[in-house]
């Protein structure tokens, strides 16, 4: 992207994980950086084609808020002009966990379970074990220092039940296409800031390995 970046550029990275920003700012500088996630969309890929019914919301700005930067305006304006539904909280650092910890949670047991959001808005198994992986994130949180806790959890629900029962995350239409997921960035995350911190994660310790057994798979059927 380097002959592409100019003085006023700004990257905004909808990536999932924690730590895109700070790997894109490493090559093309922090200024030019701003946090975000995006929430709520059940986006669902079909060969080239893409439906969804709900277009969720994009949280995003600098790491703190509570004066807001020009240039953070300036997104602010255009995505008023497209349509695009946003916010800019006052800590963009505790949002970025709480969409880890989503990720964390729904993504992986989803893609392990090849269920779509309509089982976790019905089943109570379904969502304790998404949960269990969840609040091993809210213990590394803790931590780490970061604001995020129990609430955080059951303020998800609001977001899973504005979802089509038939969406489905993008780590279970990556195992369904045979593609490789973003399990080094949730479980495997998980996994070093647990050793880092001292915190115990064997939900996300058998996440990781189940996930890592499944893109196995996918490889040597490809291969085969």
């Amino acid at each position: 992207m380097a002959p592409f970046v100019g003085e006023g550029t700004v990257f905004l990275s909808v990536m999932n994980g924690i730590d895109s920003e700070e790997r894109i700012g490493a090559a093309h500088g922090m200024e030019k950086v701003l946090y975000a996630v995006a929430v709520g969309i059940d986006a669902l890929r079909e060969g080239n084609a893409m439906t969804y019914t709900t277009q969720g919301k994009l949280f995003f700005g600098e790491r703190e808020n509570r004066v807001l930067t020009e240039r953070v305006k300036r997104l602010q304006a255009l995505f008023d002009r497209a349509g695009i539904v946003h916010e800019t909280p006052e800590d963009m650092i505790r949002i970025l966990w709480w969409k880890y910890m989503i990720n964390v949670g729904i993504n992986q047991t989803s893609a392990v379970l090849r269920a779509p959001y309509g089982v976790f808005q019905r089943s109570p198994e379904a969502r304790e074990l998404m949960e269990s992986a969840m609040r091993e994130v809210t213990a590394v949180a803790a931590a780490a220092r970061v604001r995020i806790t129990g609430e955080d959890i059951e303020n998800w629900y609001d977001f899973l039940a504005k979802l089509s029962p038939a969406g489905k995350t993008s780590m279970l239409q990556d195992v369904e296409g045979g593609r490789k997921t973003e399990v080094e960035m949730f479980a495997g995350r998980m996994i070093e800031l647990g050793g880092k911190y001292g915190v115990p994660v064997p939900v996300n310790e058998t996440l990781y390995r189940i996930i890592r057994v499944i893109e196995q798979s996918a490889e040597g059927n490809t291969r085969g």
